[in-house]
């Protein structure tokens, strides 16, 4: 048996407050800004046309 009766209790406790406690927000990688969607699907020739 165990020399400290609370030891499991108190490793259960630190379980769950690290369980609950908030994640920090990890930033969301930047896309890079390109030609927007109607630019990008135009050939050559359409966008001479205008």
């Amino acid at each position: 048996m165990l020399e400290d009766p609370y030891a499991v209790l108190r490793a259960l406790l630190r379980a769950e407050a690290v369980r609950n406690t908030p994640k920090p927000s990890q930033p969301q990688p930047q896309r890079p800004s390109g030609p927007k969607t109607r630019e990008r699907q135009q050939t050559p020739q359409e966008r001479e046309r205008g």
